[in-house]
């Protein structure tokens, strides 16, 4: 596996397995309550992380298909420069405001129970789309995001871990007003 690709499925996976330790910490009646009302419940917060991440798989999956249709899809060397991580530090912090696309936005339609095995589902979807994609060119294929601007595929899969982290945080919070620590 290229070795940009094995790192950033290693972060993504390490801040998934984050997420999930703080989702098991939340005793489960509490995960369908909103703290207030203007507040997300960590039923949402799944719903919306569901969201994102099948919007990602959705790109990985369309800008690998278009290099894939070339006689001979581009390839990135085993060398590229390292992966700015510092530029990603802010989706993390909660203290910086960021309004999710209405796309994303969570309707509050299932219960964490559901939005816990669409995760399961699109965390799948998405490595198996990066496995099939291994060696291409994911450093040139580019896309716009709503916080960092135009990034690479790599950075794309890095802010997702990223995001997840965010909202970890964001469930510690929640739980705590909701009395669960």
């Amino acid at each position: 596996m290229h070795p940009r690709l094995a790192a950033v499925i290693e972060y993504a996976d390490r801040a998934r397995s984050e997420l999930l330790a703080t989702v098991e910490a939340v005793p489960e009646p509490l995960r369908e309550a909103r703290p207030s009302e203007d507040a997300w419940s960590v039923a949402e917060i799944l719903e919306h992380l569901m969201r994102v991440e099948k919007g990602v798989t959705r790109l990985v999956t369309m800008k690998a298909g278009e290099m894939l249709s070339h006689s001979e899809p581009p390839r990135d060397p085993d060398d590229l420069p390292e992966l700015d991580v510092a530029r990603f530090a802010a989706i993390a912090d909660r203290s910086i405001q960021i309004a999710a696309p209405d796309r994303v936005m969570p309707r509050g339609e299932i219960s964490a129970a559901e939005a816990l095995d669409g995760l399961a589902l699109t965390h799948a979807q998405l490595r198996e789309q990066l496995h099939a994609a291994d060696g291409l060119a994911l450093s040139t294929a580019q896309h716009p995001h709503p916080v960092f601007g135009v990034i690479n595929l790599y950075e794309w899969v890095y802010a997702t871990g990223a995001h997840e982290l965010r909202h970890a945080e964001q469930i510690r919070v929640v739980a705590t007003l909701l009395g669960a620590y």
